[in-house]
């Protein structure tokens, strides 16, 4: 793929003076010997804020910025209103700090029952074009079939037979609607109950950003679009990348936005085309968030091509070459290890991704809003678990003796009669739906009902999907292949449902060089090393609080929200070769855990053992911010500003509760912390 890789030999010499670098943190001549105490801030100054529309606990969403004004996505709580974006004047929100108020100077409202999640600022031409995001909120209402909002638009995709069925795709496109024919793309296919509101995207004129004016308004109907991204072509053509909320594989889509006014569709792919070229489906349905979608998108120029991350749930992050743009091509998708730094099970959850080192690595965030995995408790031992999607809860009590039924248990007349009361079939998977199996069980007399993975799909675990509305009367969970045999041996079930901690979301960094790169391993220092290959995990950082359980007794849910939400990198840095003293730098916002700064630095290795609040590999934290009364920071953006008659580089954080936050970045002592530090290129 790419023949030469500039900064393998300078990695190599930084390896071999690392010994001399890795020195006992006693020889440290200060207080904090290189290590910054949990959550003490240090690196970020604030210097600008503004609340929006006021203090409203969940409302705010995603931010970005160009030209001086910052643009402010609303979502869904506390009510599913039209609120849409709010604009910021930057230069305002400075001057009038510490005061919080005065900078927005406009609303873009968006439709009624509509949700803004994303915004995205690109120069088209002599417009500065903003996009919005659609998704419906509110009160559900019955039926997903076709939404009204497009039924009498033309079909945005013109001129073209990509089904090779002889009709152009305008005709498919008026016909009724099924789910997982790409073909209709803007259409919602028929489903489960909807919400009321709008499903796609809309394009503003916000070259005066206090006097907006709409170009394209919810342009594509798919039930709901989550995130894009625009980007300019090397032919001077504009287009972006979206996430459809389809959930029927087929969910990334490309327009052409070169005049803005006129959007045109250009695809709809997704997983089901990858899977012939090589998408990896060895890990669906993991964790708690079990899952196999898109949520989110980013384009970089690399080597001459336009490349895009798919950050794709469990099916990990996926890259493509959007070149052309109409016809984008599969390049690879990573592979989760199978545990977490603590040696628990990995869960997935590919949330948001961007490229890094100039697109030598992908910086990749997992987001958990669930912190417990489902469990059965079985003679004393809890082991992990799958729920189901039909039946009564687990939680309302699944207690009992387990009976092995002796095989798939798809009818009634495959399992032994209950000889007791309270008992519990264990069928094995296998040959009919789940709730089949569940359902011939309470016919039999059981109180629930255990499903076992077959010995070729081992143990993994997945949620059990219902086989239609039916009622089903007894509750059911779960377990893998080995599980299940051990349970065969007899025994009881004492209670199931999320009992065990195990750990919120966090960053990931992904080889994307193009061939097997070597790194230290996880140990401090350069020794031993590993071979990882393109797309392989070669760092992680993840706040102490993100993987160690709360103390007994204590709800983890209670310390907020502790997953990563969303990251960029410090444009500044790109260049920077990475060793131990300094690499490519982001910037993370972490929800309840604020703000962090993060550089990508091989020999580094941390495991909270210096009290320094982290677990990380490869990759070390150079600044964190924390707000007095609290974070709860969903979006991140880097951007440059004139402050005093200097251009100078700011963070955005958009908080969920408190609106907007602009800070800077730097390794001096801002005087909560005396270095030497993380950040000041110190050893530790």
């Amino acid at each position: 793929m790419r023949s030469s890789r500039r900064w393998i030999p300078a990695i190599l010499g930084a390896l071999a003076v690392l010994a001399v670098l890795i020195v006992p943190a006693s020889a440290h001549e200060s207080d904090n010997d290189g290590h910054v105490a949990s959550n003490v801030n240090y690196g970020f100054e604030v210097i600008g804020r503004d609340v929006l529309e006021g203090i409203t606990d969940g409302k705010y969403t995603d931010v970005w910025s160009q030209d001086g004004y910052a643009y402010i996505g609303t979502f869904q709580d506390p009510e599913c209103s039209s609120s849409g974006v709010f604009v910021v004047d930057l230069a305002a929100a400075i001057a009038n700090y510490p005061d919080t108020t005065g900078a927005t100077v406009a609303e873009i409202k968006s439709p009624p029952d509509t949700r803004v999640n994303d915004v995205k600022t690109i120069t088209v031409g002599d417009r500065t074009v903003l996009i919005t995001t659609e998704e419906p909120c509110g009160a559900g209402i019955n039926g997903g079939a076709v939404s009204d909002l497009n039924i009498n638009k033309a079909c945005p995709i013109i001129k073209k037979d990509r089904d090779g069925d002889g009709e152009p795709d305008q005709i498919d496109c008026g016909r009724a609607n099924t789910n997982g024919n790409k073909d209709e793309i803007g259409k919602k296919g028929p489903g489960a109950a909807s919400q009321h509101g709008r499903g796609g995207i809309s394009l503003w004129d916000v070259t005066n950003p206090e006097r907006v004016k709409p170009l394209e308004k919810s342009f594509l109907d798919f039930g709901g679009v989550h995130n894009t991204f625009p980007w300019t072509s090397a032919d001077g053509n504009t287009y972006l990348i979206g996430v459809a909320d389809t959930f029927d594989f087929f969910d990334t889509f490309i327009v052409d936005i070169t005049d803005p006014a006129n959007p045109e569709a250009l695809v709809l792919t997704g997983a089901l085309d990858w899977v012939p070229q090589g998408l990896n489906l060895d890990q669906l349905e993991t964790g708690s968030s079990a899952g196999l979608f898109n949520h989110d998108v980013w384009v970089e120029n690399i080597d001459g091509r336009d490349i895009a991350v798919v950050s794709y749930w469990d099916a990990g992050f996926v890259t493509l070459d959007v070149t052309d743009p109409a016809n984008p091509v599969f390049l690879g998708d990573s592979t989760y290890p199978e545990t977490d730094p603590l040696g628990r099970p990995y869960e997935g959850n590919g949330h948001a991704a961007v490229f890094g080192g100039n697109g030598d690595y992908i910086f990749a965030g997992d987001e958990d809003f669930d912190p417990t995995t489902f469990g059965v408790t079985f003679e004393g031992t809890t082991y992990d678990a799958g729920p189901a999607d039909f039946g009564p809860s687990v939680a309302d009590g699944f207690t009992g003796d387990v009976i092995w039924t002796g095989g798939e248990g798809c009818t009634a007349g495959e399992i032994p009669a209950a000889t007791a009361d309270g008992q519990i079939a264990l069928v094995q998977r296998g040959s009919c739906f789940f709730q089949d199996k569940v359902d011939a069980a309470e016919a039999q007399g059981y109180a629930g009902a255990i499903v076992a993975n077959d010995a070729a799909r081992g143990d993994a675990l997945l949620t059990m999907a219902a086989r239609d509305d039916v009622a089903t009367g007894i509750p059911s969970v779960f377990v893998g292949f080995s599980t299940g045999e051990t349970m065969k041996a007899g025994g009881s079930v004492s209670g199931a449902g999320n009992l065990t901690f195990n750990g919120w979301g966090y960053l990931r960094v992904l080889n994307n060089t193009g061939s097997t790169l070597t790194v230290p391993g996880q140990s401090p220092g350069p020794d031993p090393t590993v071979d990882i290959g393109q797309l392989g995990e070669i760092g992680y950082y993840a706040p102490a609080e993100t993987l160690e359980a709360p103390p007994e007794g204590v709800d983890p849910l209670e310390r907020g929200d502790l997953t990563m939400h969303n990251v960029e990198v410090d444009p500044t840095t790109q260049d920077v070769v990475p060793t131990f003293d300094e690499g490519p730098r982001m910037f993370v916002s972490w929800y309840s855990l604020g703000m962090r700064a993060l550089e990508y630095r091989p020999g580094h290795f941390h495991n909270n053992s210096n009290g320094e609040g982290s677990y990380s590999w490869n990759v070390h934290e150079v600044g964190r911010f924390i707000a007095e009364d609290g974070s709860n920071f969903w979006g991140v953006h880097v951007d440059t500003v004139e402050i005093d008659g200097v251009e100078q580089q700011i963070i955005l954080g958009s908080d969920r509760n408190t609106g907007l936050w602009v800070f800077t970045f730097g390794c001096e002592d801002q005087g909560a912390v005396e270095g030497p530090f993380y950040c000041d290129g110190g050893n530790d």
